[in-house]
């Protein structure tokens, strides 16, 4: 059971990864004046914030279930940030994570 919770949290941090890194780049995009005359950044700026926050508890969980370093904490969150930077983090981190088998709570 505990190595499927800790599997389910390292898919739950995948899945949020890309979802606010897809949210980043059409925010940024929204920023070409041509482009923000539809007011897309209106939806997408608090959108992308409501599911940073989501994203940062998946930050979280990973930090505690898996016990990863301080300065990978500071990867994963500085990655929802800066456009293409999680996807690449999410690709480090997962592929670091995959196969070792999380501490028992």
């Amino acid at each position: 059971m505990i190595r499927r919770f800790a599997r389910d949290t390292l898919f739950r941090y995948r899945v949020m990864s890309y979802i606010v890194g897809v949210m980043l780049i059409v925010l940024f995009i929204g920023l070409i004046p041509a482009v923000n005359s539809t007011g897309i950044n209106q939806v997408v700026g608090p959108v992308h914030g409501i599911l940073y926050i989501v994203y940062l508890l998946s930050v979280v969980m990973v930090f505690i279930r898996y016990r990863v370093g301080l300065w990978t904490l500071v990867a994963m969150v500085i990655a929802g940030f800066c456009p293409f930077l999680a996807f690449i983090v999410e690709h480090r981190v997962s592929r670091r994570l995959a196969g070792i088998p999380a501490p028992p709570a």
